[in-house]
């Protein structure tokens, strides 16, 4: 296993400003992206009335963010009327709408790949050089909304103004305007534009960091990624941080997390199991907690069986959910694929690399995952192996769910 390089450029600044925060906070822990642009440009700075500020930075830049809205109504009012606003599809077709246009763009989540980047990789060089440079970047949300970003270096620092297109009873409106100077900023070998927005001591909402992903990545990987990879993920599970297989009874991997994962993977839902502060246990039919399980994996019901709680008696399986105890960090790393490659026996071998925004990595591991497509379309998670990591970042976000000592203590030796 290697320990991974942090970064390719980096520099560091002070504050010029900050704006007053306020609170809309809130994080999808099932979502791709740990801390989007659209959570930076909406949970720090208060919307505004475009036609009313004193700001003439301001005032340009909610004008030049107006101007865009134009280019891509037409896009924005049939998805609107088809309630497709979310959909991948549209967020490309804004994308690629915008790029035509000769903007710089890409989406908030970082799920595509970036129009015009040369632009922005252009002035990334500058700034590692130290030289003067200017970059506009518009980040497309999933609401048919645009975070804009007008960039500025000088003697190696990076300034940035912000604020975000929005649409209002079919009318394009800007507001959420905040300017500031990066104090650190990172262009990573793999093409990750990251920088960080100071947060005064005591703030409780969204982390300052932000990613860019400028290099585009392979159609396939990105597929593959979206198919086998993000439904995993690496909340409340160690799945893509640890080495196991199929061969070796799947090493560490807990199975109750993964039915939590796997259920909402089947069902597109939660597990109907909600945890309560006093302790929750529940008897899950044997029959539909194996589903679960066998529907991802090539796993025998002994095997299950061996690391569960199960009662022949009744052919359940104990389940206790996640609780305070064992929660996680609410800003988990998003994985993405970097590379793919088809086995001879017909396994897909994929290179998964985290992304983890707060830290300013997207290199918090490295792992070889590989899945067994099946004739039917369904699949299985053969093995992982983890091949790098970053020392005093990896895996630090993932908490073990509770051993039975532990809840026992918890929840049974303590009175409530």
């Amino acid at each position: 296993m290697k320990k991974l390089p942090r970064s390719k450029f980096r520099n560091s600044a002070v504050l010029l400003l900050a704006c007053a925060a306020f609170g809309l906070t809130g994080c999808d822990a099932s979502a791709p992206s740990e801390n989007s642009s659209e959570e930076q440009a909406q949970d720090t700075a208060s919307a505004a009335d475009s036609a009313d500020v004193s700001n003439p930075d301001e005032a340009a830049l909610y004008a030049s963010c107006l101007e865009i809205a134009d280019k891509y109504k037409d896009i924005y009012t049939q998805a609107f009327d088809t309630g497709s606003l979310d959909a991948l599809d549209t967020i490309q077709s804004i994308v690629s709408r915008l790029g035509e246009e000769g903007y710089c763009a890409s989406d908030a989540d970082n799920q595509m790949n970036m129009v015009n980047p040369d632009q922005l990789e252009s002035f990334l060089s500058a700034a590692g050089s130290g030289g003067e440079a200017e970059a506009d970047v518009l980040l497309v949300m999933e609401n048919g909304s645009i975070v804009c970003y007008e960039f500025r270096t000088q003697g190696g620092s990076i300034s940035a103004q912000r604020c975000t297109l929005y649409w209002e009873g079919g009318a394009p409106k800007a507001g959420y305007y905040e300017a500031f100077t990066a104090e650190e900023w990172y262009y990573t070998e793999n093409g990750y534009f990251f920088f960080d927005q100071y947060r005064m001591p005591g703030y409780d909402g969204p982390p300052g960091e932000i990613g860019i992903r400028v290099k585009p990545l392979d159609a396939d990987c990105r597929e593959y990624n979206r198919k086998y990879v993000i439904p995993v993920g690496y909340n409340r599970n160690n799945v893509l941080i640890s080495d196991w297989s199929e061969s070796d009874g799947f090493g560490s991997l807990n199975f109750y997390d993964l039915y939590d994962l796997m259920y909402r993977m089947k069902y597109g839902m939660e597990a109907p199991y909600p945890y309560a502060y006093t302790g929750a246990e529940y008897e899950i039919p044997a029959a539909e907690f194996d589903s679960v399980l066998q529907s991802y994996l090539n796993i025998s019901t002994d095997t299950i069986r061996s690391r569960t709680v199960y009662d022949p008696g009744n052919d359940t399986y104990q389940y206790r959910p996640r609780g305070l105890e064992d929660a996680e960090y609410p800003y988990p790393p998003y994985p993405e694929v970097t590379a793919c490659e088809t086995q001879a026996d017909g396994t897909l071998k994929l290179t998964v690399q985290a992304v983890q925004t707060t830290n300013l990595t997207d290199q918090a591991v490295i792992s070889e995952l590989v899945v067994r497509p099946l004739a039917d379309g369904s699949f299985q998670y053969v093995s992982n192996h983890v091949t790098g990591t970053t020392e005093g970042i990896s895996g630090t976000w993932f908490t073990p769910r509770l051993t039975e000592d532990e809840w026992n203590y918890r929840y049974r030796s303590r009175s409530y």
